[in-house]
């Protein structure tokens, strides 16, 4: 589900890009919902309070009380991933908008197919790219590569263990980390691998994943992981 928030104080402005939303994600076969919020305080109380997130945040700046920049700083301390599009007519913020790492300003009215473009792009670099999938019997099975934990060879298939659930691949595991991005997974075993970010412990004899899970590592393989671990903690 792509979750946007729409914060714009003028209905008729609100509307319209609603309206154009709308269309460009049912285009793009998108599954989504939108909140909408008519103040940047109403928009915090949501995002800050609830602690809810979003993968794609449209923030009018000239509001009266708390304006859109001042809303994008707050939820840059919390969040560094959404995307944030600025929608507003005046160029007054512009270079500002780099202070939050903004995706784009736009001004109004909104051209749907910049706003089109813009959307494809925040949606594949979020989604498209961190999900794997693959055919399981008659099924295909999709998943999240960044909830992977581990990677455990079990007689003839592969088992993909989540915090919370497991899934099966019907093959080796040198075929399915031949499928999933190097800069992520390494073998840490004959018959495991291990989602660097989500070690948080590495023993000379094991890995602790995040969840508590305990993962052997080899001799043959723990130069190669001690790197990965390492690397991945100053990126």
């Amino acid at each position: 589900m792509y979750k946007i928030a729409l914060c714009e104080d003028e209905e008729v402005f609100s509307n319209a890009q609603e309206k154009i939303c709308r269309e460009i994600l049912e285009k793009l076969n998108i599954e989504y919902n939108i909140d909408f919020f008519k103040t940047g305080e109403d928009f915090l109380a949501a995002f800050s309070g609830k602690q809810k997130r979003y993968d794609l945040i449209l923030l009018d700046i000239i509001m009266d009380g708390t304006n859109g920049m001042e809303a994008a700083r707050v939820i840059r301390e919390a969040d560094r991933e959404a995307v944030i599009i600025f929608i507003t007519s005046s160029r007054e913020y512009v270079f500002e908008g780099y202070d939050v790492n903004a995706l784009h300003y736009l001004t109004k009215p909104v051209d749907a197919l910049v706003l089109e473009r813009l959307i494809q792009t925040a949606y594949k670099d979020k989604f498209q790219n961190d999900f794997f999938v693959f055919k399981s019997g008659t099924l295909n099975q999709r998943v999240i590569m960044k909830d992977i934990i581990s990677l455990e060879t079990i007689g003839r298939k592969v088992k993909i263990t989540f915090s919370d659930r497991e899934v099966h691949y019907p093959g080796k595991l040198t075929e399915l980390l031949n499928e999933l991005p190097k800069k992520s997974f390494v073998r840490c075993h004959q018959a495991f691998a291990v989602n660097i970010d989500n070690i948080r412990e590495l023993t000379r004899f094991e890995v602790i994943a995040k969840n508590g899970e305990k993962i052997p590592i080899s001799r043959a393989y723990l130069k190669e992981v001690q790197a990965a671990f390492l690397m991945n903690m100053q990126d």
